[in-house]
């Protein structure tokens, strides 16, 4: 639906009294943008003659970044399609199927922070070898991106509180602590070959 659509579209009924979408969606939102800045820089890049060395990186940094966006983009939808499973789960008090479908959300939020990080490592690469004009973006793409992946893992915390598996969540909590701090390294690392 929303891939379809309009920003304002989304952007109205994220802002609405409805439930759906709601903040994973923003997140995968996040991180498509995060992509697209870095497609913008890397065609930025490509076919400047003061770049013609790392061409080649930047054309497959922009190949890895595209379908990075589309992947993300499509979890928009695919987060309001558990969220409705979720509220749905929640109205006829299944604690059975909430077990499941919370465990669905956590996967899924955290397969998204892990897109995320990966478009976090290709901000990293395209700001150390991309066209120096576009510092600023560099930074944009640090901090929109950082901000997904943390958007993310806050999706992953909440729907854990309904998971009873005490080694499952521990091992995700391990995951996505990690994830952050590699994210906050990368966003750091960004900012200074920005500066």
């Amino acid at each position: 639906m929303y891939p379809e659509g309009t920003i304002n579209q989304f952007l109205d009924d994220l802002a609405s009294e409805s439930s759906i979408p709601g903040g994973g969606s923003a997140a995968a939102l996040a991180g498509s943008m995060t992509a697209a800045v870095v497609s913008f820089i890397s065609n930025l890049t490509i076919g400047k003659k003061k770049y013609e060395d790392v061409e080649p990186e930047a054309k497959e940094i922009l190949k890895e970044a595209e379908e990075l966006k589309k992947e993300l983009v499509n979890m928009v939808d695919e987060d309001s399609e558990i969220l409705k499973e979720i509220l749905a789960t929640y109205k006829k008090g299944d604690k059975e199927k909430l077990l499941t479908v919370s465990k669905k959300a956590v996967d899924f939020s955290m397969e998204m922070t892990k897109k995320c990080v990966d478009i976090m490592e290709l901000s990293l690469h395209i700001s150390k070898i991309g066209n120096r004009m576009l510092a600023s973006d560099f930074e944009v793409a640090a901090f929109i991106g950082d901000a997904a992946v943390n958007s993310a893992i806050a999706n992953v915390k909440i729907n854990l509180k309904s998971i009873k598996d005490e080694d499952y969540v521990s091992r995700v909590e391990d995951e996505y602590s990690q994830l952050r701090v590699k994210s906050d390294d990368l966003k750091e690392e960004i900012v200074e070959i920005a500066n």
